[in-house]
């Protein structure tokens, strides 16, 4: 059965993974494609509409210089060729601003959709072609400008230059455009990069949806593979116990009667001394085995918590005693629906273990106290602690680092609180102690 669940568990991985690779990186290059083309549509538009103001700007510098070079009906000539220009093309104004930052020439598609002098007069004009996006009333505009540029004298054979000299002083050209295909590219390159970070965010939450259901997952692989390796033993310890029990009865009840037959204290009294406690412990560890793969049905009842936890400390207070250990009870006066018997066994394994491991004397520190709606149960010891490569393994059956342990206490502890609707979580670090800590549900108020 646990080939089986290994099996299916490892074809479900692969094609997750042959599903979330392929998608993955679809994702990662249309994310990559959007920002890479960020921007790019509307510095498309922008350039366009940038060289058409240019090819508008030139030629209303070129009717400016023809002007200049017949004085009369100068201004007039150049008006008219800018509101022929205007009726042509799709421009709102055409505007030249002299060095004082009046209009020298303006045209208008409709009155007052221009932008006013002072305005232009402020761009940061050079001799080359900028645009900027001025908004005039309703209607932004895609304004491009640049002062004229000096005029290039032609020059005839023997170096003689064509032409009177004629001086140009400065102006500022602006061409203003309709901006609507320019807000359009924005509008559009805003979309798709919103739309590149809405598959961003949500490529980030399947991903975690997918991380924190993997995590459950393998929780529960791990738990059906550990009732699996239960449910083995519990079939292997029903035949066991069956087995060994009667023929142990016998042994044991003949060696305590040849025992009885030799004197204290001699060698024969002594080895059947010995019989007894391994048949004792034999039983005691089918025992174990039994009540860690079949634990019998709870009988829940109100138990005074702290009760409980000082009858379990006055069963090992010898214990601690010979061995030098000092005890602390800080017992919070609680009621929990507990099973007393089976808890009475949870805290024992518990306090066992904490005791063998400080042989030469420390302290036991022994908790109760409520967590919100929970009872939290703790034992710690001031012991040498458990190496960290051991802790995933101490609640495996058998699993022990004593020379006379039988692996099957935390074992049995864990199964024990898992009835109960709880849980176990053990902290330890080497050299500091270990705390083991029994986290079960509490109903019923304080005493």
């Amino acid at each position: 059965m646990t080939a089986q669940s290994s099996l299916s568990t490892s074809a479900f991985r692969r094609r997750g993974l042959a599903l979330a690779v392929p998608a993955l990186l679809a994702a990662v290059i249309l994310i990559w494609l959007a920002v890479q083309g960020r921007a790019r549509e509307q510095r498309t538009i922008a350039r366009i509409m940038t060289t058409q103001g240019e090819t508008l700007i030139r030629a209303v510098e070129a009717a400016r210089r023809m002007g200049m070079r017949g004085q009369e009906g100068r201004q007039f000539r150049l008006r008219f060729l800018m509101d022929e220009m205007i009726r042509q093309g799709d421009l709102r104004f055409l505007g030249l601003v002299d060095a004082a930052g009046r209009f020298e020439a303006l045209s208008e598609a409709e009155p007052g959709s221009g932008v006013p002098a002072e305005r232009l007069a402020a761009l940061p004009a050079s001799s080359e072609a900028a645009w900027e996006i001025i908004q005039t009333g309703q209607d932004p505009l895609f304004v491009v400008y640049r002062y004229s540029r000096p005029p290039r004298r032609s020059m005839m054979h023997g170096g003689m230059e064509h032409g009177p000299r004629v001086d140009e002083e400065p102006a500022l050209i602006a061409v203003g455009l309709d901006a609507s295909p320019y807000l359009q590219a924005v509008r559009k390159d805003m979309l798709t990069l919103a739309m590149a970070g809405g598959l961003c965010l949500a490529l980030a939450f399947a991903g975690a949806v997918t991380l924190f259901w993997r995590r459950k997952v393998a929780g529960l692989e791990r738990e059906v593979a550990r009732q699996e390796r239960l449910a083995a033993l519990g079939t292997l310890a029903a035949g066991v116990a069956h087995e060994l029990r009667n023929p142990l009865s016998s042994i044991k009840g003949f060696a305590t009667y040849f025992g009885a037959k030799f004197e204290p204290g001699t060698q024969d009294r002594e080895l059947a001394e010995v019989m007894v406690g391994e048949v004792e412990r034999l039983n005691r560890v089918v025992t174990e085995l039994l009540d860690l793969t079949r634990p019998s049905e709870l009988r829940l009842a109100p138990v005074a918590v702290a009760d409980l936890v000082q009858h379990a400390l006055k069963l090992v207070e010898g214990d601690c005693r010979s061995r030098g250990i000092a005890v602390q009870a800080r017992l919070a006066e609680l009621t929990a629906p507990l099973d007393a018997d089976r808890m009475l066994q949870a805290l024992l394994n518990l306090l066992l273990n904490a005791i063998q491991a400080m042989p030469t004397g420390g302290t036991l520190t022994v908790s109760a106290q409520r967590v919100k709606d929970r009872l939290e149960l703790r034992v710690a010891d001031t012991g040498g602690g458990i190496p960290a490569q051991d802790l995933d393994r101490i609640f495996d059956p058998y699993f022990t680092t004593k020379n006379q342990g039988t692996g099957l206490g935390l074992a049995t502890v864990r199964t024990l609180v898992e009835a109960h609707g709880g849980q176990v979580r053990v902290v330890s670090e080497q050299g500091q102690g270990t705390q083991v800590v029994l986290d079960l549900p509490l109903k019923g108020e304080g005493r």
